[in-house]
């Protein structure tokens, strides 16, 4: 069964769209929609999805493997680089 949602604050928006923009990676740290697996992995955002009334970050892992994440399940917030 799937974590009830939380909608996320509109800045994790704006900070994955300046990292789509840009070709900027993140080190992000999340959790599994379903389980409570927990997964770490430099990302490479492509683009914000709403489903369902839920939103999703749809990027690249350093290895390529695509990845779908549930913005609400994102525990850390990577920082702005310069």
């Amino acid at each position: 069964m799937s974590k009830p949602y939380t909608p996320v604050p509109r800045f994790y928006h704006e900070r994955f769209t300046i990292a789509i923009m840009t070709g900027e990676s993140v080190p992000l740290h999340w959790r599994d929609e379903v389980g409570n697996d927990a997964y770490v992995a430099k990302v490479f955002p492509r683009e914000i999805v709403e489903e369902g009334g839920m939103d999703y970050l749809l990027g690249a892992d350093d290895e390529g493997q695509s990845v779908r994440i549930r913005m609400d399940l994102i525990e850390n917030m990577p920082a702005p680089s310069k």
